[in-house]
């Protein structure tokens, strides 16, 4: 599988790019809550730095619209 960067368009495996992913604490009466939604991983390009995501993080909310006014 080959990865390639939007931005500048370098092609490279997988394991040549950087990934990242972000998380969020959500804290109410010293408890820590669960995370509700999903966050997809953000691929960061070597070589221009630039971070963008291999699918939409809007694709399950789209998903679940669909099924919904079918």
């Amino acid at each position: 599988m080959e990865i390639t960067c939007p931005y500048c368009g370098f092609k490279g495996k997988p394991g040549d790019f950087y990934y990242m992913y972000e998380s969020v604490l959500y804290i109410a009466d010293s408890k820590t809550l669960p995370e509700e939604r999903s966050r997809p991983i953000l691929v960061i390009c070597p070589v221009c730095k630039n971070g963008f995501f291999l699918e939409s993080p809007y694709k399950p909310l789209i998903d679940r619209l669909k099924e919904r006014g079918q």
